[in-house]
């Protein structure tokens, strides 16, 4: 018997799409493991090839976090909101499965987390994943922050909107997305990460940097378009 709710059932199954059940044997890398700088060197020299890696590592490195954030943060938003499940946040309790150019398909994780409050502040997922995964991205790839919390703010408003639209009570995100400051004090680096402007369109505050790669060129919510 699975110890986790069951995922593929009900109206948010969608959104559980990149975590894998606790007993796949898909091989996979340890987080802190692939968060490594030669690991890191190697992959995205794979993936993008050498005409862009090391020259463009910025662009890069900014463009493979998206994939981290697009499976991680739908997965953490309806375990906790609609299902009142805590997964693991912590890096070394995290693996990801690569494709075969070395991007993240899916998250795995290490244990199957424990029941929670569906209410509850989302900031522990700011301080114990997000802020050391950034931070460290930040440190290896020399690209400001502020572009990898805006990746992460976009998927983020995103999936909120699309539960919302579901049904789903999406308070405890609304107040991250909605807060200037964070609990302890600091600036709240997801605060508002996008804004919508008069016709509809949906446009990021911060830029991803992928204009600077011609093929790869101006995300779909560039602020610069």
């Amino acid at each position: 018997m699975s110890p986790w709710p069951d995922w593929q059932a009900g109206p948010y199954a969608s959104f559980m799409g990149g975590l894998l059940p606790l007993v796949d044997d898909q091989p996979f890398e340890p987080l802190p493991q692939l968060l490594q700088p030669t690991r890191l060197d190697v992959m995205l020299i794979d993936i993008y090839g050498p005409d862009l890696m090391p020259s463009q590592k910025p662009v890069l490195v900014s463009q493979w976090a998206k994939y981290y954030f697009m499976h991680w943060l739908p997965a953490m938003l309806v375990s906790q909101l609609a299902y009142g499940w805590y997964l693991p946040l912590a890096l070394d309790e995290i693996g990801m499965v690569l494709d075969e150019r070395g991007l993240p398909k899916a998250i795995v994780l290490l244990h199957a987390g424990e029941p929670g409050a569906a209410d509850e502040s989302l900031e522990p997922w700011v301080q114990a994943n997000l802020r050391p995964f950034i931070e460290q991205l930040s440190a290896y790839g020399e690209v400001p922050p502020a572009v990898l919390w805006g990746n992460a703010g976009d998927y983020l408003e995103l999936n909120v909107r699309r539960l919302q639209a579901l049904g789903l009570n999406v308070a405890p995100a609304q107040a991250l997305l909605e807060s200037r400051r964070s609990a302890d004090g600091r600036i709240n680096p997801l605060y508002a990460p996008v804004r919508y402007k008069a016709d509809g369109a949906r446009q990021r505050r911060a830029c991803c940097l992928a204009y600077k790669v011609e093929w790869v060129g101006h995300c779909e919510h560039c602020p610069l378009a």
